[in-house]
């Protein structure tokens, strides 16, 4: 069984109506960093050492599945016209201070390599998803961008009712980004194969969950078909 089987046996809490108007709707891209997007890099480095076989299945992933699909979908947005968010993790400071207390790290390695400040290399994001002139890049301390920046209000700015979510990691930032923006009332998308997590029942429990409770999982190919009927359409 799927973990899609396993939503099919579980009553649906997520809205009935959701129909996205690609003009009102936002592609939030998470995390797509060195630090922990590139396997040489941050956590990649840590991972290579102390749980190789962790480093191996998910920055596969991340490359094979991830970026390419990540790609395919800033190309839609882009030759449409649509919004495209870039989110970024990490401190400001150089020391860190102004990352959540419990995302310090404290000598754990794996958060230790994560925590890289704006202006270094790990902090950038993966050229090849770089932002184009015109994307808003909002950079967050936490895991969920609404618990440490504006993007809500962003959001109401840009008049952006739906978001189209991507990036890593599935149950971490991208999960609880998800889940925020849909508890604020924001009709939202998590992409399952432009996602990735550290292992396998970890990504999948994060979308069945969301898929039940919270808004909608598709495919890439299933957000693009959505994407081109409507604008088609409009």
């Amino acid at each position: 069984m799927s973990w899609r089987d396993d939503v099919a046996a579980l009553p649906q809490l997520s809205p009935v109506e959701f129909e996205l108007d690609p003009g009102r709707t936002a592609l939030v891209i998470v995390d797509m960093q060195y630090v922990d997007a590139s396997r040489e890099h941050g956590l990649g480095a840590s991972l290579k050492t102390t749980h190789p076989d962790v480093w191996s299945y998910y920055f596969d992933r991340v490359e094979q599945v991830v970026v390419p699909n990540v790609a395919r979908l800033l190309e839609a947005f882009r030759s449409n016209g649509l919004r495209v968010i870039h989110l970024t993790l990490g401190p400001v400071l150089a020391d860190g201070a102004d990352m959540v207390g419990l995302r310090r790290g404290g000598g754990a390695e794996a958060m230790d390599a994560l925590l890289h400040h704006q202006g270094t290399f790990e902090h950038r994001i993966l050229e090849e998803l770089a932002p184009a002139e015109g994307e808003l890049v909002i950079n967050k301390t936490s895991r969920s961008a609404f618990n440490s920046t504006a993007i809500e209000r962003v959001l109401l700015n840009l008049g952006v009712d739906a978001l189209v979510v991507c990036g890593v990691t599935t149950s971490s930032c991208v999960d609880t980004t998800a889940r925020d923006a849909a508890d604020r009332g924001f009709k939202t998308v998590i992409v399952e194969d432009a996602a990735a997590e550290l292992d396998e029942p970890s990504h999948d429990g994060a979308l069945r969950q969301f898929a039940v409770r919270w808004g909608r999982v598709w495919t890439t190919e299933e957000t693009l078909a959505m994407l081109s009927s409507t604008v088609a359409g409009a």
